[in-house]
């Protein structure tokens, strides 16, 4: 279970951001910062905050981004997936410490910014 969880992850993280590389080839680099200046072109390469909204409009750097995030989940994934493969098997005590390094990996994520 926890191979496919990667090897998925992996493969919809590959998809998504080479969908983006390949329309951001079509359309070039600045069309797919739609309404960006070209002086925040760099900017806008690391700028999250608007994704859903770019999604929508489907812009390709946006695509691109979606695949940054989809790699980056899947590890958290995968630990999710280890807490309940333990929890299903009944070990009390790996379920607790897989629990324990998920909760570290979200408060790592979210918390300390």
């Amino acid at each position: 279970m926890v191979s496919l969880v990667l090897a998925v992850g992996v493969a919809i993280s590959a998809a998504l951001i080479g969908t983006g590389f390949l329309a951001a080839a079509a359309v070039g680099w600045q069309g797919s910062l739609i309404g960006a200046a070209p002086a925040a072109a760099t900017a806008a390469t690391t700028d999250f905050s608007n994704l859903p909204a770019r999604l929508a409009s489907l812009e390709p750097l946006a695509m691109s981004q979606l695949g940054l995030l989809a790699l980056l989940a899947t590890p958290v994934t995968r630990v999710a997936a280890s807490v309940v493969g333990f929890a299903l098997e009944g070990d009390r005590l790996y379920t607790a410490i897989t629990l324990a390094v998920l909760a570290i990996l979200l408060a790592s994520i979210f918390i300390l910014r």
